[in-house]
């Protein structure tokens, strides 16, 4: 019963540490995690320059179980020591060497450099070092308070950050070494049997299955142009990825004024970021010269793949298929990004349908990282290998998924988007509902995603479909409130107003990074719960 998860490395780690002869790390690459802990058990540590150190741990939310938590902060500042331990990031060679976590830059071979090493050194079991006074008086000063408080407000709902806490601060007492790794011992065993880790570390294996398509053995087209139609939200988002990394991109809308809006919306994404000194106003140039706005179906030519990403509608995504079957290469990949409709009835428009595919971004493109591709019934073995491949080139997390209502991020949408109206109806406020949504551990609560992604999304596939009651795995009421909301053209983020100086409304008045409930809507509300007699 008193023998901890992390025992057996603690065992290890001990015979390494407690050596007669010297020992000697070498790290030629990554050491990341066990990687660093074992580097850390050494008496001393060299490292190629290209290498790098970390501890990654939190991002599975673990904490490192090898003494790591023990051992670093007994080597490096806490300045440096807190941020690995807490977000994950690793430290490349030079740093690594001016925290004292390394010893030595190899100039030439890392392993005869880490032997002369252990020849010209004594032993120095890091185990036997106090911990510096600098980290002793920063942690007395507040400095654990602080970074818990940061690490609180960054991962919300996380737990291993304040275990990592509890371990630092048991490092930085009075307390022994043995001392300190008891209580490492004791929180990374309450970590590991966590249901929070259980799930991240799920995730962190599922990531990894979702690139490799069983029995997929064909070979991508080569991409380096990719054409984009649509230049709102969702084309807009896409082109900005595509950009960004190295892909030319022809940007097409149906008006002028349109595609005029689209790209001063892209470029003004980039240039926020020049504003905030993340980006180099050089940079935010060359990527906006990346992008050929146009007009002309005939500009897609000589484009390796298309992404059509115009209004839900299917006699609008029939109408623009058969305009870019007319103006692209026979082996150009035509994409759809509808979040719904039936793929294969508008690949029926080509007259060859198996270069059809959907690549369903989620909103807003150049932030999320989920791309459903949609295998519809007649692509190809190469069409589906490219455009996995061209979720890979953007650093999306693609995923192969049936072409089936909703596919698979709707279908676990629509649920949880129909419980929030519903709650709102049964007399919770839209303040509550996001609140409450946040604090479990959402980015947004589900009011505030309705806005970003345009409430009028599943209103108009609704219209389209001739059921505004439709009531389907993807489609679920109450509709009430949405339809009041989209009759007036209210769709949140992309429709301003104004009359009131918004430039968003929807279920909030949006205006800058504010945002308040729209009054209207709260009245609105009223009146549905005394029509349904609520």
């Amino acid at each position: 019963k008193d023998v901890h998860a992390s025992q057996p490395f603690h065992d290890v780690m001990d015979v390494i540490d407690a050596s007669p002869k010297t020992t000697v790390a070498a790290i030629n690459g990554m050491a990341l995690g066990g990687g660093l802990e074992v580097a850390l058990a050494c008496h001393y540590r060299v490292i190629s320059p290209k290498a790098s150190v970390g501890f990654p741990e939190v991002q599975l939310g673990l904490l490192p179980g090898g003494e790591g938590t023990q051992r670093i902060v007994r080597v490096a500042p806490l300045e440096v020591a807190l941020p690995m331990l807490l977000t994950g990031a690793p430290q490349k060679a030079e740093k690594a060497l001016k925290a004292g976590i390394v010893d030595a830059i190899a100039k030439g071979d890392v392993v005869e450099e880490a032997a002369k090493l252990a020849l010209s050194k004594p032993p120095a079991p890091i185990s036997k070092r106090p911990v510096p006074n600098a980290n002793r008086f920063k942690v007395h000063g507040g400095a654990l308070d602080g970074a818990e408080a940061m690490a609180v407000n960054k991962a919300k709902g996380m737990i291993a950050p304040s275990g990592i806490i509890a371990c630092v601060r048991a490092a930085c007492s009075s307390g022994s070494f043995k001392e300190g790794l008891q209580v490492e011992g004791r929180e990374f065993t309450k970590l590991l049997f966590s249901v929070q880790s259980a799930a991240l570390r799920h995730l962190f294996f599922a990531e990894r299955m979702i690139s490799k398509v069983p029995g997929l053995k064909a070979q991508p087209a080569p991409i380096k142009k990719v054409g984009i139609l649509g230049s709102g939200l969702m084309g807009g988002g896409i082109a900005i990825c595509c950009a960004q990394k190295g892909l030319q991109v022809v940007l097409k809308d149906a008006k002028q004024e349109w595609l005029d809006a689209g790209m001063k919306s892209v470029a003004g994404i980039w240039m926020s970021q020049v504003k905030k000194g993340r980006m180099p106003e050089a940079k935010a140039k060359g990527y906006l010269a990346m992008i050929k706005p146009t007009l002309a179906f005939e500009d897609f030519k000589d484009c390796d793949l298309i992404v059509e990403a115009v209004p839900e509608i299917m006699s609008l995504k029939k109408e623009v298929f058969a305009a870019l079957d007319a103006n692209t290469r026979p082996d150009t990949l035509i994409c759809t990004n509808t979040s719904g409709l039936n793929i294969d009835e508008i690949a029926g428009v080509l007259k060859d349908p198996s270069r059809c595919m959907g690549t369903h971004f989620f909103s807003p493109a150049n932030v999320m990282q989920l791309l459903e591709n949609v295998r519809t019934a007649k692509a190809t073995d190469r069409v589906i290998a490219t455009c996995m491949a061209f979720g890979k080139i953007l650093g999306k997390k693609a995923v192969l998924v049936g072409n089936c209502d909703g596919f698979v991020g709707n279908r676990m949408l629509a649920p949880y988007a129909s419980q929030a109206a519903t709650l709102l109806e049964e007399g919770a406020t839209v303040e509550q509902i996001d609140r409450v949504a946040q604090d479990f551990g959402m980015a947004m609560g589900p009011m505030t995603l309705g806005d970003l992604v345009g409430q009028e999304l599943f209103w108009k596939q609704r219209k389209a479909a001739g059921d505004m009651k439709k009531q389907t795995k993807t489609y679920m009421g109450p509709y009430e409130l949405n339809d009041w909301l989209c009759e007036r053209n209210r769709f949140g983020l992309k429709t301003p107003d104004k009359s009131i100086g918004a430039k968003g409304r929807g279920i909030y008045i949006h205006k800058g990074r504010d945002k308040v409930v729209d009054p209207e809507v709260v009245a609105q509300m009223d009146k549905i719960r005394q029509a349904k007699g609520i």
